[in-house]
C-alpha cells in the first residue's frame, strides 16, 4: 500500500526530493537508480583505463508505481587488460530489474528493488536472485538520506565462483542549490560465505548537475575497498554520472 497523498514524479524535482519512480509510461537511461554511474573508468595504480564500462539501465514506467528495466552490473566494456578468453568479451553480462513502490510521504520514499542479473554469459551462464530496499530519507529540506541495500542469492555455478553476497550501500546527498548536489557515500559488502574474512568497504563521493526538468549529468570518484580486509585507496574508479528521463 502507498501511503501520502502529495503529488508526485513532478518534472524539474529536486534531486533529493525526485521519486526513484517514473510516472507511467516514462523511459529512463541512468545507471544504478540510487547513484546513476554509466559509465566507469578504472584508475587504479598501474592498470588504468584497464578497463573502461558501461553499467547501463533502461527502465519503463509500468504504472506510477511499479518500473520495470534491462539492467547491467557491468555492461559494454572496453581495454580490458587481460589475456583469458573468459573476461575478454566486449559484452559479457544483463539482468532483469524492477523497482516498486511501498510507501512514500513528503520525506520519504521505500521502495522494493529486485531483479534477476546474469552476471556472467559465457563460456557458462551465472544467474541469481537480488532482493533489497531502495529508500530515501529527508533529513532537512536539503539532505537526503539514500540507502540501497541488497541480497544477491545465486541460482548456479557455486563451485565456479559464482557465490551467495550482500551489500549495504548508502550515500547523502546535499542540494547545494537548484542545480548543484554534491554527495558522498559508503558501504559494506562481500560474500555470505567466511564475510568477516573477505568484506570490502567502499568510499565515494561526487558531485551531480542538473541539465534539464528530468535529466542530471555528474561524476563520482570511488574507492571499492578503501577500509575493508586488505583496504587501500590503490584500488579506484572515476565515474561518469547521468539520468536521462523522458
Amino acid at each position: 500500500m502507498t501511503l501520502g497523498l502529495l503529488p508526485r514524479h513532478a518534472l524539474g524535482q529536486e534531486w533529493t526530493r525526485q521519486s526513484f519512480l517514473l510516472p507511467k509510461g516514462g523511459f529512463e537511461l541512468t545507471g544504478e537508480p540510487a547513484r546513476p554511474v554509466l559509465m566507469r573508468i578504472n584508475m587504479s595504480r598501474g592498470s588504468a583505463f584497464k578497463p573502461v564500462t558501461f553499467p547501463l539501465d533502461f527502465f519503463w514506467g509500468v504504472t506510477d508505481d511499479v518500473m520495470l528495466g534491462v539492467t547491467h552490473a557491468v555492461g559494454p566494456r572496453f581495454n580490458t587488460g587481460v589475456q583469458n578468453a573468459k573476461f575478454r568479451d566486449t559484452y559479457n553480462d544483463v539482468g532483469f530489474g524492477s523497482v516498486i513502490r511501498l510507501a512514500e510521504g513528503h520525506d520519504y520514499e521505500v521502495d522494493l528493488h529486485a531483479g534477476i542479473p546474469f552476471h556472467q554469459l559465457s563460456p557458462d551462464l551465472w544467474a541469481g536472485v537480488q532482493l533489497g530496499v531502495l529508500g530515501r530519507a529527508n533529513i532537512t529540506e536539503r539532505v537526503a538520506f539514500v540507502y540501497d541495500p541488497g541480497l544477491y542469492l545465486r541460482l548456479n555455478h557455486r563451485d565456479q565462483g559464482n557465490e551467495n553476497g550482500i551489500g549495504l550501500p548508502f550515500w547523502f546527498y546535499f542540494q547545494s542549490t537548484d542545480v548543484v548536489v554534491p554527495f558522498v557515500g559508503g558501504g559494506v559488502n562481500g560474500p555470505l560465505e567466511r564475510f568477516s574474512d573477505r568484506f570490502a568497504i567502499a568510499l565515494e563521493g561526487g558531485v551531480l548537475f542538473a541539465v534539464g526538468k528530468s535529466s542530471h549529468i555528474g561524476v563520482d570518484l570511488e574507492f571499492p575497498n578503501a577500509f575493508g580486509n586488505d583496504g587501500t585507496l590503490d584500488v579506484r574508479n572515476v565515474g561518469f554520472m547521468g539520468q536521462f528521463r523522458f
